[in-house]
């Protein structure tokens, strides 16, 4: 029976973002260390869960040694990343001998003064364990996966998925390769080919579209040697050296076979570059036509201001554009304002409010609006995540308000609320169902968990953020140059 190690660290980050990470963004969401780590985490929809119960399930034993997740923001504060590592180093010497070790990780991550911080935890996770210990790692599909990363690490795999609703199911395929190199059945290797190139979030579905057809080539590769290919358009907003699309191969064997498959599909993701285009709509244009939509909720996507992309989602460009077209619509709205849900607090439910909202964090690109109305609901117990992204998993809002201020239901919290999961809303009183338009904060991730006509009929709305999907509107420093579509 062979000990592996399960550990996950993981955080994207958003180097437009203006509130840096510290470790209780981590801390809230339930930093675990050792046995606990998998308490409440069997059975979710997690790369946690997926390693751990493919270990169990082919007779090996896995041994649970950290557990630290934290909302997308800008970069980890230099003290956060090493305590994270530091953490790593200790529950992996106190676990002592391991004869594996899957590491999830979101392969974004980025410090103060450390572009790969993804790289710099599994550089400190093999010098913990030592060369003799098989490393297999996992990634989002929005990783920025390096040559640094690939270092330390026996295997690399991200997901297949986007909107993501696999991330269990790469925790198994990590584990899997990592019991194969441990038992002697495979020795396996990743290699990587990178393109200058970003691609908007919103034109990374892989359920059609360019991405759709780089994945299917990319499966009609596997076998005969070739046992994972991972395509990586990466998260775009994340001005780092080494910036650019990513394809990994993992073969047994034969490396220059990978190579040369890694580069091709490469090359295909380069030559279809122009093909990735979002059509974004102004938002009284985006109001009008959710008015004369029969589809409810109406899901108007406020990209641009996504907290699962980093951005601080305190934007309230909405409740401006709403209180002007939207009379008569019973529209869902989140806000990040601490203030805000701490006064909300104060009065208490049935209380009546007059106050500024919203741009407490990031004053660049909208004014506060004037919030009055009524508060509905208060309450600082984390969201059950039910929807097929996250499944099960549990996170923190702080404390929270819904402020009903005529149609609009206004939902203040202290951390950024996942609007990708209608739980979400459910947890808090408000129903979509019920709703005539929903602003979900996010490219495209919410698309798997609302109603398919929801979905389907969904619009982008044209309005600056931090994770805006005019991506040439960025100023890169770090990242090469030239760099598609920000330089012509």
């Amino acid at each position: 029976m062979a000990r592996i190690g399960i550990a996950s660290i993981m955080q994207e980050t958003n180097t437009w973002s203006p509130r840096a990470c510290e470790l209780d963004d981590f801390a809230c969401h339930g930093l675990a260390a050792g046995p606990t780590v998998m308490d409440g985490f069997w059975g979710t929809n997690t790369e946690l869960a997926g390693a751990a119960e493919a270990v169990a399930a082919r007779g090996h034993e896995p041994v649970p040694l950290v557990r630290a997740w934290a909302s997308s923001s800008g970069r980890l504060t230099v003290t956060t990343l090493d305590e994270l590592c530091a953490l790593l180093v200790e529950q992996i010497k106190d676990a002592a001998p391991l004869d594996g070790l899957v590491l999830a990780l979101h392969g974004a991550m980025a410090a103060e003064g450390v572009d790969d911080a993804d790289a710099a935890v599994v550089d400190a996770a093999r010098a913990a364990t030592g060369v003799a210990t098989v490393i297999g790692v996992c990634v989002d599909l929005h990783a920025n996966v390096t040559p640094a990363m690939l270092r330390n690490c026996d295997s690399l795999v991200g997901y297949r998925t986007y909107p993501h609703t696999d991330q269990a199911s790469t925790g198994a395929r990590a584990a899997a390769l990592v019991v194969d190199a441990v038992t002697g059945r495979a020795r396996p290797t990743t290699v990587l080919a990178k393109r200058p190139m970003l691609v908007p979030a919103e034109a990374q579905s892989l359920d059609d579209g360019p991405m759709r057809k780089l994945r299917a080539a990319a499966d009609a590769f596997m076998g005969d040697g070739v046992l994972d290919i991972s395509l990586f358009p990466v998260q775009p907003w994340l001005d780092v050296e080494g910036l650019g699309f990513g394809v990994t191969v993992t073969v047994e064997g034969d490396r220059e076979r990978g190579v040369a498959i890694a580069e091709e599909l490469a090359d295909m993701a380069w030559d279809c570059r122009h093909d990735f285009s979002v059509d974004l709509l102004a938002p009284a244009d985006a109001i009008a036509l959710a008015r004369a939509s029969d589809v409810r909720p109406f899901l108007l996507s406020e990209s641009a201001d996504s907290p699962t992309a980093g951005a601080a989602g305190d934007s309230p460009r909405m409740l401006h554009e709403l209180a002007k077209h939207g009379k008569g619509l019973r529209s869902y709205v989140t806000v990040v304002d601490q203030a805000g849900a701490g006064r909300c607090h104060e009065v208490g439910v049935g209380g009546s409010i007059s106050m500024k909202v919203g741009a407490s964090i990031d004053h660049r690109f909208c004014q506060p609006f004037l919030l009055e109305g009524r508060v509905a609901c208060i309450g600082d117990d984390p969201v059950v995540l039910t929807g097929p992204s996250f499944t099960g998993m549990k996170v923190s809002m702080g404390r929270y308000a819904v402020v009903w201020s005529g149609d609009m239901a206004v939902l203040l919290t202290e951390r950024p609320a996942l609007t990708i999961d209608p739980a979400t809303f459910v947890h808090v009183g408000l129903d979509p169902a019920d709703a005539d338009v929903v602003v979900v904060r996010s490219a495209t991730l919410y698309r798997a968990a609302y109603p398919p006509a929801s979905a389907a009929a969904s619009v982008t709305l044209d309005v600056p953020g931090a994770s805006t999907p005019r991506l040439d509107r960025l100023e890169f420093t770090r990242a090469p140059r030239p760099l598609h579509p920000v330089d012509a």
